[in-house]
């Protein structure tokens, strides 16, 4: 006579294994997240630097181009690129940054501006401010201050 075979008994986890896989779960969620905040704030850093070095390359271009005037502090008479398109686009902000072309001096017969400074303020906290001037030099300020960043910035 055949026996008849047992199947043995499926367990069922306990609730501490239950807490622990919760709990790890929502620990390598919350890294995760972090990690994922941290690559996207890189990219939106990389954006502006991007932007700061196109805002500087248009005042070049514009100001030879207009040898009398020199330099301008209006987004809207630089030579359009994709950037500068961008930024007028959205209203002198782009990817978290508000851009802002500012310390011209208003050109007379006799000499073109000859200075301005570019600066690009961050709209969400723990990032750095960026600002150059008419030397091309980009500089960074890591608490997020324009105003640092004009007095005493790190050169990128």
């Amino acid at each position: 006579m055949p026996t008849a075979q047992t199947v043995p008994k499926r367990s069922r986890p306990n609730k501490v294994s239950l807490i622990v896989i919760a709990v790890v779960l929502i620990v390598v969620g919350y890294f995760g997240f972090r990690w994922m905040r941290g690559l996207m704030m890189l990219g939106i850093v990389d954006s502006a630097i991007g932007r700061m070095r196109a805002l500087n390359d248009a005042e070049v271009k514009f100001a030879q181009t207009h040898p009398g005037v020199g330099y301008t502090c209006a987004l809207s008479q630089l030579p359009q690129s994709e950037e500068i398109q961008r930024l007028l686009t959205g209203n002198g902000t782009d990817n978290g940054y508000a851009f802002e072309i500012a310390g011209c001096q208003a050109p007379d017969a006799v000499r073109p501006n000859g200075a301005y400074y570019t600066t690009a303020r961050p709209l969400h906290s723990r990032q750095p401010a960026f600002c150059s001037d008419q030397s091309g030099i980009l500089k960074a300020d890591y608490s997020g201050s324009v105003e640092k960043c004009r007095a005493n910035g790190v050169p990128l």
